[in-house]
């Protein structure tokens, strides 16, 4: 798992958190913020800490949800495998927190690794309309600089179009197979029937989509989560005494939210930083010690939290994330070998 720091990409997000970092952070008065933290409404920021937690439940409802028509599925261990994922996000490159996301789910669920990855897919899909479409519902009514509306708009259609996409390769499903198996026909036997075993599965997790009844049920989590989450943003900011209207909480949380998709640090270090401050400041007049010391309290508790959960979500299931860890270790051994097996498969046909 290492080996992704040899990635160039991580390095470029290394360079653009530094950037980030100093921009938001340049010639503030640390002892202004110091002054804004002491006097923070710690009652406020309590009741900030329990709508993180209603978020993350709120969520893994809706991860249940798209497994559809696979139901069963237990809370607890959807709502562990996914703070387990965001943990993993946040201290490792990359995103690498989706793929374990998934392995532990497997573990604990059973269920392949294909089809969860397909749901979180999805997940990240109507995540990233719903945000787009609260910053329009909230765009009316602020003075909006000119830097949020193009990535806004850019993110909403390439969402869209991706949903759009899945759904109806769901629809699909026979030809997408039969696509699928054209592409891999050259691969050796066990090859090719490993990766037709995991694009069905995969393929089975974008029926949500064309599931009216269902896909309803994910929307309507999606939007009650994104709405707490705004709502934690509110929240926060009121406790550091910024008498900003709840419109500021719907665009900061909507513009952090985008911005996260830059390539940046694991938890997205110093680019949340950047632009909860410039949102507030610029876009709302707030001053900037206290805009810098919500940015600092709502981004730590959003980084801790799911961090603790899911410490304790491994020590309850210590035998499964055991399982899950030689499993990825053994992928890591063995995609080497399988590349010298194609190969050889490749220069034997040939």
């Amino acid at each position: 798992m290492w080996r992704v720091f040899r990635s160039p990409i991580v390095w470029i997000g290394l360079a653009v958190s530094a950037g980030a970092l100093f921009l938001a952070f340049r010639g503030l008065h640390w002892k202004d913020v110091g002054e804004a933290l002491a006097d923070a409404n710690y009652g406020l920021l309590l009741l900030a800490l329990l709508l993180v937690l209603l978020t993350i439940v709120m969520r893994a409802i809706r991860w249940g949800v798209l497994f559809h028509p696979r139901s069963g599925l237990r809370f607890t261990n959807l709502f562990g495998a996914l703070n387990v994922g965001y943990s993993v996000n946040n201290i490792m490159p990359v995103r690498l927190g989706e793929i374990v996301r998934a392995y532990a789910i497997r573990e604990t669920e059973r269920v392949s690794v294909a089809h969860a990855l397909s749901t979180i897919l999805v997940e990240r899909t109507l995540d990233t309309l719903t945000v787009v479409a609260i910053l329009v519902v909230t765009l009316p009514f602020i003075d909006t600089p000119g830097w949020i509306r193009g990535p806004a708009l850019f993110a909403g259609i390439g969402f869209l179009t991706l949903g759009v996409l899945l759904a109806l390769l769901s629809a699909a499903r026979e030809g997408a197979m039969r696509l699928v198996a054209w592409g891999v026909r050259f691969l050796p036997a066990r090859f090719r029937d490993r990766t037709l075993e995991a694009a069905d599965a995969a393929i089975e997790g974008f029926g949500t989509l064309r599931n009216p009844a269902v896909l309803a049920q994910a929307v309507a989590w999606s939007a009650a989560s994104w709405m707490v989450s705004a709502l934690f943003i509110y929240v926060t900011v009121r406790a550091f005494g910024m008498r900003l209207p709840f419109t500021a909480g719907m665009f900061a949380m909507a513009s952090t939210s985008l911005g996260m998709m830059i390539p940046g640090l694991p938890g997205s270090i110093g680019v949340y930083h950047a632009i909860a401050i410039k949102s507030l400041t610029n876009v709302f007049d707030a001053e900037r010690a206290p805009a810098a010391s919500f940015a600092l309290v709502s981004h730590a508790i959003m980084y801790v939290t799911p961090m603790v959960l899911a410490a304790f979500y491994l020590w309850r299931e210590r035998a499964a994330w055991r399982r899950v860890r030689l499993w990825m270790s053994e992928r890591e051994e063995e995609a080497p070998r399988e590349a010298v097996a194609i190969d050889a498969a490749e220069v034997a046909e040939q």
